[in-house]
């Protein structure tokens, strides 16, 4: 069985994005790993969308960190700005050295409501490292 050290968890609000938040400090106890959770904001996202994601961020963190202790992880938490795909198969996979990616199906951003899952397609196809994709149903 394999044991995970770092888990990536990009999360946008999202019913999808809570349950596999949920699903990674589960994982992340049973392995005693570390938990990354990134919120990113996309330059290309709806300014409305951009805007209440920044707005909501802080009380989502803190709904996410007490869930986390309360399960005995502790979780590094950050909002980043650039393209999801990317930062999310490749720069924070190398930054953070993650070795497992848990996501939701599908995002709430415009784009992932026309393209369902077009994030997830892409972190599937080229991320270097395990993805657990979480679906919502």
């Amino acid at each position: 069985m394999i044991n995970y050290k770092n888990i990536l968890i990009p999360v946008d609000g999202s019913e999808a994005s809570i349950k596999a938040f949920k699903q990674a400090v589960h994982i992340a106890a049973r392995n005693n790993a570390g938990l990354y959770l990134v919120a990113i904001l996309d330059k290309v996202d709806n300014a409305d969308e951009a805007a209440q994601l920044q707005k909501d961020k802080d009380s989502l963190f803190d709904e996410f960190d007490r869930y986390a202790r309360a399960n005995g992880v502790a979780v590094h938490k950050e909002m980043r700005t650039g393209n999801p795909k990317e930062m999310i198969a490749k720069t924070l996979i190398e930054e953070w050295n993650c070795d497992l990616i848990v996501m939701g199906a599908t995002g709430k951003g415009t784009i992932a409501k026309l393209v369902v899952g077009s994030v997830t397609n892409h972190v599937i196809k080229h991320a270097p490292c395990d993805v657990l994709i979480v679906r919502n149903d």
